[in-house]
Order: structure tokens, then C-alpha cells, then sequence
């Protein structure tokens, strides 16, 4: 699988690597003596939660039926009418309050019937229809259907069924495991999937863990000024993932800003936060003397260049520096060497779970759940809160 060097490189970069001598252990980071700008709480045996876990066989089995998805085919249904689960492309014409709409209608819609990303009465009433047939579907707008202030008028649809489609899913057996993967049976398979899962999930839980000790020691630090060219380097990336994420959902700048909640002051303290963090990594890789060499850089590059979908490291390091992988290296062994000098208190996964539902709750209002609404908000958050790192 092709993984998304953005991401690994440079979305958990909040500014890129500069190179340097004298004043620090690493060339990789920044030129300055971190002291003069940051004096660091005690960094060691800070207490955050771990998360204990395991997985379960139905995780195991939803993976599986995930990925069962890719080798669905559908074959083409004239035999009979639609039923639930089919795969059904529409053409409507909509009245809203019985005056033509463009923004409710739409061509070439496919739908699978029975999910209910549709209509609810649309999908209800083409149950049993055939290819080419059409009908008039008349139903009340909901939140979950409409645009802002149309919730509770009447929308008229002109329904025409253009195709209808039958979903056809592979049997999952040896026999299928054999030919599509490189295990030879569904044993086989499922422990291998176990083991994703888990490596999965302990990444996730140790990012989850690191998080909330950056988070601690960023709060608990003191701050007496800054670099002005790391200021500079954090607004720059903060003004590019605006306007990515902006330009993503057909935005102006300052439009996605306004509807994030972002005004000037939070700008800058977004902005001073991602600083600050940069200062934190820093202070601690010069105080423990953390550091990379050139060898660990080209073994990364060497190891890794395939998997970011490179046919050489070569062409690997036209898009990235040696520098940009040394800062990468550094930042990786200071979240290490935190994690590993940390404290823990132990948390069964379903806590976790639910504790994470809890601050999902709080932080995003409804506003967010506007944009929720147009696209997916892990998506959003993780690409335009441009918070620093994981």
C-alpha cells in the first residue's frame, strides 16, 4: 500500500528542518540555544493514561468484510425489481415548494439501496421497480437532507431508474485467500489481519499518549520569547493548510477561517501553539543530546522509498532533503524517548473509547458539524487545525 509521505514527512512538521552548527547537538534543528527561549517543566515520569487492549474476532471480521469490497463485481439486473442492497443510478427532477430546483436535482445518482445515504422515501418507493420506469416521490425535508433553511418543505422528486445492478461477493475461503493474497489459507489470513490490527492500534494509542504528554508539557513550560524566523515558518505552513483545506471544499481562505471560528487572535495563538511545540521537541533533544546520523537517514530512505511509492531513493530525495528526514528522525527519538520516560496509568479500551467520544463532543459545535456534513471530520480536523503534530 502506498503510504502518504505528506503525512509522515511533513504533516507532523510544523516547520521545515534548518541546518546549523555550534549552538546545537543537531544540525538538523534549528540554529539557536533552545534555553534562551523555553525552560522545561520536568519532562520525565509524567503521568498520562495507556491504553489496554486486544482485538476481538469481530474486528477481525468487519476488516475482512471491509476489504471483501474490493472484489465485489455487479452484474446487471432486468429480471425482476429493485430490492434492498441492489446498486440503482437515478436521474430526478425536483420541485421544492413546487418551483423547479437545480440544487435538488441531480443525474446519474447511484445508489445502494437499503444504506440510506439517500432519500429514506425515495429509497422506500423504488422497491420493485425496473430499469427505465419512473415515478413521483413527495416527501418532507429533513436536517439530514436539505439545505440550510429548507428543513420542513416539501420537496416533489421526478424519479427515473436508469440502472439496475446486483452486488456479487466473493466467498471468503481458502481457495479466495490463495488467489488474492500471499497466505495460503483463512487462518492464515485472519491472524495476519489480527496483527495489523494490533500494530494499528498500538500506534494509534501511543500517538493518544504522546499527545497528552506534549500537550502537558507545552502547558507546564515557560516560554520567555522566540525565534522570529520559527514564527515565520509556523505561519507559513498554517496559511498553506488553510488554503489546502480551503481549496478542498471550494472555499475562499478567509470563508473556511470564519466558519472554523478562527479571528485574528486565535490565528496567532494557533500559530504560537505550533512554536511553542517546535521549542518543546528541541529543548529536549538538546538536553538529552538526541540526535540522528547520516547513515540512520539513508537506511530510512533505503528502506522506506518503495512504500512511499518511489522507484528509488533517488527520485525519493528530489521531493525530500536528507535534512527534511534528519528533522523527521530527531522529532521521532524525542517522542520516543518521552514516551518511554513517561508514567502510565492503565485504561481499558472501552474507556478510551468513550473518552475520546466525550472530547469529540465538546471541542467540535455545530458548526463543525456543518462541515461534517459536506466531507468527513477527521479529514478536516486532522488537515486544517494544523495543531503541529499527532
Amino acid at each position: 500500500m502506498k503510504k502518504k509521505v505528506a503525512v509522515v514527512l511533513a504533516g507532523i512538521m510544523v516547520v521545515c528542518a534548518l541546518t546549523g552548527c555550534g549552538k546545537t547537538q543537531s544540525k538538523y534543528l534549528l540554529d539557536v540555544d533552545y534555553s534562551n527561549y523555553v525552560k522545561l517543566c520536568e519532562y520525565k515520569n509524567i503521568e498520562v493514561d495507556k491504553v489496554v487492549f486486544d482485538v476481538s474476532d469481530d474486528e477481525i471480521s468487519e476488516e475482512i468484510e471491509m476489504q471483501m469490497y474490493e472484489y465485489v463485481t455487479y452484474d446487471e439486473v432486468t429480471d425482476r425489481g429493485i430490492e434492498s442492497g441492489d446498486s440503482v443510478v437515478l436521474d430526478y427532477k425536483a420541485k421544492l415548494e413546487g418551483i423547479d430546483s437545480e440544487d435538488y436535482s441531480g443525474e446519474q445518482e447511484e445508489i445502494i439501496v437499503g444504506e440510506g445515504f439517500f432519500y429514506p422515501e425515495v429509497e422506500e418507493a423504488i422497491i420493485g421497480m425496473k430499469a427505465g420506469e419512473k415515478k413521483k416521490v413527495e416527501l418532507t425535508l429533513t436536517e439530514d437532507f436539505s439545505e440550510e433553511g429548507d428543513e420542513g418543505k416539501t420537496l416533489s422528486l421526478d424519479v427515473t431508474v436508469d440502472e439496475v445492478s446486483e452486488e456479487n461477493m466473493p466467498e471468503y475461503n481458502d481457495e479466495f485467500v490463495k488467489e488474492n493474497t500471499e497466505y495460503a489459507s483463512v487462518d492464515e489470513y485472519n491472524e495476519a489481519i489480527r496483527k495489523e490490527l494490533m500494530e494499528s492500534k498500538e500506534e494509534e494509542y501511543k500517538s493518544y499518549a504522546v499527545s497528552n504528554i506534549m500537550e502537558y508539557l507545552v502547558s507546564n513550560s515557560t516560554f520567555d520569547s522566540y525565534p522570529e524566523e520559527l514564527y515565520t515558518q509556523c505561519e507559513e505552513y498554517f496559511d498553506s493548510e488553510m488554503e489546502n483545506s480551503a481549496a478542498m471544499y471550494g472555499m475562499e481562505v478567509e470563508e473556511f477561517l470564519d466558519l472554523l471560528g478562527y479571528d485574528e487572535e486565535s490565528r496567532k495563538e494557533s500559530i504560537l501553539e505550533n512554536v511553542n511545540y517546535e521549542l518543546v521537541i528541541g529543548a529536549v533533544a538538546n538536553q538529552e543530546g538526541i540526535d540522528c546520523t547520516t547513515d540512520e537517514i539513508k537506511k530510512f530512505v533505503e528502506d522506506n522509498f518503495e512504500d512511499f511509492g518511489y522507484e528509488s531513493s533517488e527520485e525519493f530525495l528530489k521531493d525530500y532533503t536528507e535534512e527534511d528526514v534528519g528533522y523527521q528522525l530527531v522529532y521521532e527519538k524525542v517522542m520516543d524517548f518521552l514516551y518511554d520516560n513517561a508514567k502510565y496509568v492503565e485504561i481499558d479500551e472501552e474507556t478510551y473509547l468513550k473518552q475520546q467520544e466525550e472530547e469529540m463532543a465538546e471541542e467540535y459545535g455545530e458548526e463543525e458539524e456543518e462541515i461534517e456534513f459536506e466531507g468527513d471530520e477527521e479529514e478536516i480536523s486532522d488537515e486544517t487545525e494544523a495543531e503541529g503534530a499527532e
